[in-house]
């Protein structure tokens, strides 16, 4: 029941004076009844929020302008309550729905039918009270599924292109583009970390943009340096740069302190290993969902991170050699293969030097098989020196190097091979706990790969100019060139089983004995 101090209104349009009294009576002092004339203006208008009965006879109904009926029927805060007289025909009830009225009351009107009609009324507020929550939740519940199948797909997207490789620039490059579709991101960066096993302090390796000014290059670099420290709680005693592919934009990024930066750390397993940044908008708010899709698309990046790392870690170590850390044998052949290829396609010129250490079976023999690594690892360390980045050193085998030259003609691998090996005869190499002091020598084979020539043939004609050089008193190099010139230097063209083991050739295809000569030079002599 409704106080009567704030009664509910109900409307009636054209009610005779004594059906409206009694109408107000039946209802209680809960409600007030405003009749209005069926030509009135002024038209019922429901309160918003609340629902009022309308009391309407059939008669004034019907005679109402077509227009008029619509307005009244779009108005849902109204409930229509239908009159009949006493005598009009039968509604049935499709009838009385279908003209938009809740319910119908025949006359003469009673008490019980005018309770019973708001009765209804009432019901039908609540039937629709429930139906309009239900229907707020069901929206509700869609907008969150939406949201949970965006989120699901978003990181399907990452975690299958992270995936996709096993570099980490690529990963990177890869993930800066995705995460745009999450938060407004400036620009993205990343740092790893290892902890050297021979020293102190960090390895750092920095992913940054490409675009970036020497300032602005320089404040990245400390963002990232002091976040490995700060979340490894070491300092950073090493660290390279890694510039990461730029946007297809190309637009130069800012440097870290334009926007708010956002720093993610990389963990698998409970094992810290690098950090995440990210440069958004400094105003920028992330919702909780936000915020939990963003924390597992770090977990699937940090994931598929850590996978390429530890990926690129093994390949180093299957291409490098365990002892010197330079190429391997088997590294060597796989890049001397494409660059000879490489070399068919654009004819470019392509040579490369092989070293043996002179007498070095003494070391071993003199001081030691530990002497004599240290001795490799130094020759090794030599060796790189001065080499450009597109070159290639390797240890051949045993304590023979090579280095691949791309680029170079054979007079220029020549004056590389006679610096080396005046380097090396300068250099006294320090063994042992006493750092005893030993003066060595290395003979260098020279040769370029002629037109239509495989990476097999360069390898034989280096290999045959090695051996002029072991066999013509050592400490010399000797390049590669006609065959002729062998016998003018006391060389014989012997098999292989009839040469000294560890200097001869390793092998000279049939039918190339006229063209895989030598010719001795001392270059610079």
């Amino acid at each position: 029941m409704h106080s009567t101090e704030h009664p509910e209104i109900m409307w009636g349009l054209g009610l005779d004076r004594d059906a409206a009294d009694y109408i107000e009576a039946a209802a209680g002092p809960g409600y007030a009844l405003r009749n209005l004339p069926p030509d009135a203006v002024a038209w019922m208008r429901g309160s918003k929020g609340r629902t009022q009965a309308a009391w309407i006879p059939w008669s004034v109904w019907t005679s109402l302008p077509k227009s008029r009926r619509q307005v009244c029927g779009e108005d849902d805060c109204v409930r229509r309550i239908l009159l009949l007289a006493e005598d009009a025909e039968v509604l049935e009830t499709e009838q009385v729905l279908a003209e938009g009225f809740v319910t119908a009351v025949r006359a003469p009107l009673t008490r019980f039918k005018v309770r019973d009609a708001l009765l209804r009324l009432r019901e039908m507020d609540s039937l629709t009270a429930d139906l309009r929550r239900k229907t707020e939740e069901i929206a509700l519940e869609r907008e969150l599924l939406v949201r949970k199948s965006n989120h699901l797909s978003f990181l399907n997207r990452v975690l299958s292109r992270a995936t996709a490789s096993l570099d980490a620039a690529t990963i990177l490059s890869k993930a800066r583009g995705d995460l745009r579709y999450l938060l407004p991101l400036t620009a993205l960066s990343a740092v790893f970390w290892t902890r050297p096993a021979d020293g102190p302090g960090l390895s750092a390796e920095l992913y940054m943009p490409c675009l970036l000014t020497p300032p602005e290059s320089d404040e990245w670099q400390q963002a990232l340096i002091e976040a490995a420290e700060q979340r490894a709680g070491t300092k950073v005693s090493e660290y390279r740069q890694i510039c990461l592919v730029p946007d297809r934009n190309r637009k130069p990024v800012p440097g870290p302190g334009a926007g708010r930066l956002v720093l993610l750390p990389l963990s698998v397993g409970g094992e810290s290993f690098g950090c995440l940044a990210l440069m958004t908008d400094k105003g920028l708010r992330l919702a909780k969902d936000q915020v939990q899709t963003l924390n597992a698309c770090v977990n699937h990046l940090a994931l598929a991170l850590r996978n390429a790392l530890l990926y690129r870690q093994v390949k180093i170590q299957a291409d490098r050699d365990g002892l010197t850390k330079i190429g391997n044998r088997r590294s060597f052949e796989e890049r001397l293969s494409s660059e000879a290829a490489r070399h068919g396609r654009y004819d470019q010129p392509l040579s490369m030097i092989l070293v043996d250490l002179d007498h070095f079976k003494k070391v071993n023999d003199t001081h030691g098989h530990p002497a004599g690594d240290e001795v490799l690892r130094e020759m090794a360390a030599l060796l790189g020196e001065g080499l450009r980045s597109t070159d290639y050193p390797a240890r051949y085998g045993g304590e023979e190097f090579a280095v691949i030259l791309p680029h170079t003609s054979r007079d220029q691998a020549a004056l590389l091979a006679e610096r080396l090996r005046e380097r090396v005869a300068e250099r006294v190499f320090r063994i042992g706990a006493s750092k005893t002091g030993l003066d060595l020598t290395v003979s260098v084979g020279v040769a370029s790969l002629p037109a239509c020539g495989t990476a097999q043939d360069l390898v034989l004609m280096a290999d045959q100019a090695l051996y002029v050089a072991k066999n013509n008193g050592r400490n010399r190099v000797v390049l590669a060139g006609p065959s002729s010139l062998l016998k003018e230097h006391g060389i014989e063209d012997r098999p292989q089983s009839e040469r000294h083991a560890g200097s001869g050739p390793r092998g000279l295809a049939a039918g190339h004995e006229g063209e895989l000569g030598m010719v001795q030079n001392r270059v610079g002599m």
